[in-house]
């Protein structure tokens, strides 16, 4: 809370702001002090006070993607020591595009204390569904997905009116013989995982020159992932509809006879 602009101000007041005791010893001349006022050097008074206040607050109010905390309060004006409170308004989006990055990082230490209140949604990577590759043989196993926060020190959240999440792992793949009377065999790669998870990709063509399909790509923020392509999708199929770059859907498929 900021020390009052107008009406009386004591050094009791600064104290508290600087979080100290409202009694302990203190001076003008204080370092803490000259830091609140921000006078490094030369003369100094109470009225070089008003209005200061020791934590620096901030709101995000745009999607960010992969944000280094850090750096980016800095770019906003923060000293880099002063304790910070910082918000994710609601309805904003804070992603990673890769598994091995948060969608937020701290970035580096907070020497007077961070606190995060999430209104909004902080979801990591996911992760990519299992799928067989042109041999129909050979099995590339689902991933991971990747984390949401990435802590570099103490850390206050309030999440009482947003979502954090890591990315969900992909689906694995399916291969098999649905009824016992068929012998054709029935292929479907797994979903990507929520947080923009790619769907498997899927072999096809005749079997002498099989090629593989494209993955289905995660979707924009917000909203479903693509099915994956070239391939026969199943009749009815649905696209997953995670939110935060959603994740894909696997395709599904019927092999052929071939040549």
């Amino acid at each position: 809370m900021a020390l009052p602009s107008t009406g009386p101000l004591s050094l009791s007041q600064v104290n508290t702001e600087l979080g100290r005791a409202t009694g302990a010893t203190i001076s003008l001349g204080d370092a803490g002090v000259r830091g609140l006022a921000g006078v490094v050097n030369g003369a100094i008074g109470l009225g070089t006070l008003r209005g200061k206040s020791a934590q620096f607050t901030h709101t995000i109010t745009s999607h960010q993607q992969e944000l280094d905390l850090h750096t980016y309060l800095q770019a906003q004006g923060w000293d880099g020591t002063s304790k910070v409170e910082v918000t994710v308004a609601a309805g904003i989006y804070i992603w990673s595009d890769t598994t091995t990055i948060p969608a937020l990082d701290m970035g580096g230490a907070f020497p007077g204390g961070l606190t995060l209140v999430n209104r909004g949604f902080i979801m990591g990577k996911g992760g990519d569904g299992g799928y067989q590759l042109a041999d129909r043989s050979s099995y590339v196993a689902p991933t991971a997905g990747g984390p949401a926060i990435g802590l570099t020190g103490p850390i206050i959240i309030d999440n009482a009116a947003g979502y954090i999440g890591g990315g969900g792992g992909g689906g694995a793949a399916a291969t098999g013989q649905p009824i016992a009377i068929l012998s054709t065999a029935v292929h479907s790669p797994g979903g990507g995982g929520a947080g923009g998870g790619r769907g498997g990709a899927m072999p096809y063509g005749n079997t002498s020159s099989l090629v593989m399909g494209a993955f289905g790509s995660g979707g924009a923020i917000g909203q479903p992932g693509s099915v994956a392509t070239n391939s026969n999708n199943w009749a009815g199929a649905t696209v997953p509809s995670h939110g935060g770059a959603g994740g894909a859907g696997g395709a599904g498929a019927v092999e052929g006879g071939g040549l």
